[in-house]
């Protein structure tokens, strides 16, 4: 460190303060030489990697998060604590410490949270509230019934055969697409085939939608509507599909505006759909192909 690096407000230089403690003067001396420093200085990469392994990071392990779950707690946690010591009230606070491990821990529970419940963590906070006050119930996964004798209808059933469970969630899964459109063979052929899917032993990280190109090549739907309807009735084991929820709830999860409008988005491409983001890779090679049919 150069000699004639200037001082904080408050006196002290960076090498008066390299060791970190969690004591309130410590942290409040750190941020001094932070706002002289900027936070692309050492002080600012001192203190983070502080809060990452002696915050984050226990919480992480407590919490019993493994893998990539832990990892993008991680990352999250480690965010929020960064732009929670940038707010002046920090300061104001009897515990500074406390604080910041208060706010690491709401974002690592809001994480799991939020795969828990597929959504957000500011609206899996409100579920999993209304789950406990007996509000709601929280969807399953379709592999559980599956794993329990469950089987979809096949293609050379009886006609007269006695209706099983699976085979009311298909009858109203396949009413729900006709009810948006979808010709009534072509509706029970989507049903049939997602609910025959079986979940990739060792799916890639990037991997969130699967299947969606054998359902367009067997079914002679186009891409972008295989790949919807895969989301849309399968879901993901974060967001449980169309028929997991007809399984728990009945008929009643096909009536919802939200329902409603992913089964419409089906039919019509310009219409919103609930499909999870494209992931890097796959964005890059589109756009690299769109723009190799734009040159030539």
């Amino acid at each position: 460190m150069d000699k004639d690096y200037p001082r904080s407000s408050r006196g002290y230089s960076y090498d008066d303060i390299t060791e970190i403690t969690k004591r309130r003067d410590d942290l409040f001396d750190h941020l001094d030489a932070i706002a002289v420093e900027g936070w692309d200085g050492p002080a600012a990469t001192d203190l983070l990697r502080f809060v990452r392994s002696h915050i984050v990071r226990p919480l992480v392990v407590d919490v019993g998060l493994r893998g990539g779950a832990a990892s993008e707690a991680e990352a999250t946690a480690w965010e929020v604590l960064w732009l929670k010591l940038q707010e002046p009230s920090l300061r104001a606070a009897r515990s500074p410490w406390g604080v910041l491990w208060q706010t690491a821990r709401r974002a690592v529970l809001g994480e799991i949270l939020a795969q828990r419940w597929g959504a957000p963590p500011r609206r899996a906070w409100k579920l999993d509230a209304a789950e406990r006050a007996g509000r709601v119930r929280r969807p399953i996964a379709l592999e559980p019934l599956l794993a329990g004798g469950w089987q979809p209808a096949h293609d050379e059933a009886a006609a007269g055969a006695d209706d099983g469970p699976l085979t009311r969630v298909l009858a109203l899964t396949a009413s729900a697409l006709r009810s948006v459109g979808w010709p009534e063979d072509t509706a029970v052929s989507i049903t049939r085939e997602v609910a025959r899917f079986e979940a990739p032993a060792r799916a890639r990280a990037t991997s969130t939608i699967v299947g969606w190109r054998t359902l367009a090549k067997k079914v002679g739907v186009a891409p972008w509507q295989a790949r919807r309807l895969v989301w849309i009735l399968r879901g993901s084991p974060e967001s449980p599909g169309l028929l997991a929820r007809i399984t728990l709830e009945g008929a009643s999860a096909v009536e919802t505006p939200g329902t409603q409008a992913a089964l419409r988005s089906t039919r019509v491409r310009c219409l919103p759909c609930p499909t999870p983001p494209l992931s890097r890779a796959t964005a890059g090679r589109r756009d690299d192909a769109v723009a190799e049919r734009a040159a030539s």
